[in-house]
């Protein structure tokens, strides 16, 4: 079967695709552009980066594609209204938010024409989202989803959230497209979700693992070497947080700095941080732009839930060639909604 399309405000992706918004210079212009250019909607990761570089990297990828992309941005960073000020100032085909939510950004949206997604774990999320102004889609993150983790749950698959969410966001009213996200690879994975109900999926890892991603060459051996991934409560935001393993060093005595031979210093990349007046403790900005910068054994590396089941580095064009070709026997893997 071919894959539906996607309508993103005025505007309409070939595929049902985004690629989700690795902040910290990991999902840059040129992956977003690439994913665009593929038929997908690519996504410029805006946590830890300046606005200006924001602004650099939205018209850098406009340069290249003519595709439909975007910028993430998390609600609890700490220059979150200066990135949303140049996303609209740039007008940006969609904006999705996560981690944190607050009325406000999607009705500045709304009045700016800019089509709002928001980053959702649970039906108490979906029941708010559904009736806030302003929220065009909805993304349905499981605890596989790599980086910090919403669900109480974090162990929770997408087969089993997406549904009560979906539900939730039904029986609420809501009309817009529903993603879904969090440990999808596959083909297969995709079509599940549609037969679940899914209008698109949201895929991170995979996309992180491609030549046209911004990590470093060491970052990205680092995700093909990784077996798995583990949670843990190492982030000072109080969330848990999907990483690889084996980790290069113990979260616990991670020596970041801003640079190297520098000393440790808070660089207040968030609004509410546990450890920012404790000078012996991490800075996660710092320890995120180390394994980005190839510097992974003082580096966090996040990553999605199967990790351990990608065993390349390939172009953008060949994760869609593998995402759009039919499999023996695909019908039986869909259903009626």
């Amino acid at each position: 079967m071919q894959l539906p399309s996607l309508r993103i405000g005025s505007k309409v992706a070939r595929t049902c695709i985004i690629q989700g918004g690795m902040s910290v210079r990991i999902s840059l212009h040129r992956l977003a552009a690439a994913v665009a250019e593929a038929g997908g909607v690519g996504t410029i990761g805006g946590m830890g980066i300046p606005p200006e570089e924001l602004r650099r990297e939205i018209r850098a990828a406009r340069a290249l594609t003519e595709g439909i992309f975007g910028a993430n941005l998390m609600y609890a960073g700490y220059l979150f209204d200066r990135l949303l000020d140049v996303c609209i100032e740039e007008r940006v085909d969609y904006v999705v938010i996560g981690a944190g939510f607050a009325r406000g950004p999607f009705k500045r949206l709304g009045e700016a024409g800019i089509p709002a997604f928001c980053i959702i774990s649970s039906v108490k999320a979906a029941r708010i989202a559904a009736k806030t102004p302003g929220i065009v889609g909805i993304v349905v993150e499981s605890g596989q989803a790599g980086g910090h983790l919403g669900p109480e749950d974090p162990e929770i698959s997408t087969w089993d959230l997406f549904p009560p969410v979906r539900a939730a966001l039904k029986e609420a009213g809501f009309t817009g497209p529903i993603i879904a996200a969090g440990g999808l690879l596959t083909r297969e994975d995709l079509l599940r979700c549609l037969a679940m109900g899914a209008d698109g999926v949201q895929m991170g890892i995979r996309f992180a693992m491609t030549e046209e991603c911004a990590a470093s060459d060491a970052m990205k051996a680092a995700w093909v070497a990784a077996t798995g991934s583990k949670v843990t409560d190492w982030s000072p935001t109080g969330m848990a947080s999907r990483s690889i393993v084996p980790h290069p060093a113990p979260f616990e005595a991670l020596p970041v700095t801003q640079a190297e031979g520098s000393e440790y210093r808070c660089t207040d990349c968030l609004r509410y941080c546990l450890h920012r007046d404790e000078k012996q403790s991490h800075c996660i900005y710092n320890a995120l732009i180390n394994a980005q910068r190839g510097r992974v054994e003082n580096g966090l590396i996040f990553c999605g839930g199967r990790v351990g089941e990608i065993n390349d580095i390939v172009p953008v064009a060949e994760v869609f060639r593998r995402l759009t070709t039919p499999l023996p026997g695909e019908d039986g893997l869909m259903s009626a909604d």
